[in-house]
């Protein structure tokens, strides 16, 4: 019987630190430079100004949560002694579709919502399943690829932490689809829900004042 050689640690992360870090400087790139005469006039000022206002919301709303995915695969991979075959194989997947961030948030829509909106929240909703999913499988399939000192609160803890894009992104789905407001409040509630919910971590005591 052949016996899978272990992924190494340190490449894993290094590909996850430079595809996320391509990523969330190619996203600036949403944001147009202005074409020559655009200020000729107030009205073609105002008109650019309105729109690279708009675009640089989404820059900062989708740079943020592209960080907090980073954030969470650093506290993901520090908790793991190795990786096999098939947890690499979805880490990849999730790599792939972070990618297309860029793409998908290009045509979030400054003003209002459309249908064209939902295919960036779809590639969030993408990126919390396989976020969850790998440390489900990591937990439940194969625990031999945890830390040993992790302990059972600890990743029950982390599971449900990393369930919160997941909850957020099905949020923004059913706003999109029903036209509900306060579409633009979702890129700061996973950040308001683990602020409250999930500030330390079980045993962990707060430091004294």
């Amino acid at each position: 019987m052949t016996v899978a050689e272990p992924i190494n640690k340190v490449n894993l992360e290094r590909l996850t630190n430079g595809i996320y870090a391509f990523t969330m400087t190619l996203m600036i790139r949403n944001i147009q430079l202005p074409a020559a005469g655009v200020f000729d006039n107030a009205v073609s000022a105002v008109a650019y100004i309105d729109t690279t206002i708009s675009a640089a919301l989404d820059f900062i709303g989708a740079f943020l949560i592209l960080g907090m995915f980073w954030l969470f695969y650093y506290q993901m991979f520090h908790r793991m002694k190795t990786f096999d075959y098939r947890f690499l194989y979805i880490h990849l997947l999730s790599l792939m579709v972070v990618v297309f961030v860029p793409f998908t948030e290009a045509f979030t829509s400054g003003d209002g919502y459309s249908f064209t909106d939902i295919l960036f929240q779809f590639n969030y909703l993408a990126l919390a399943v396989l976020l969850a999913y790998a440390w489900y499988y990591a937990c439940r399939a194969r625990p031999s690829l945890l830390v040993p000192e992790l302990t059972d609160a600890e990743a029950s803890f982390l599971q449900k932490k990393f369930l919160v894009p997941v909850a957020v992104a099905v949020l923004g789905v059913v706003i999109l689809v029903f036209g509900l407001p306060f579409y633009d409040i979702l890129y700061l509630l996973p950040f308001v829900i683990l602020a409250i919910f999930f500030r330390h971590y079980p045993g962990v005591q707060e430091d004294a004042a």
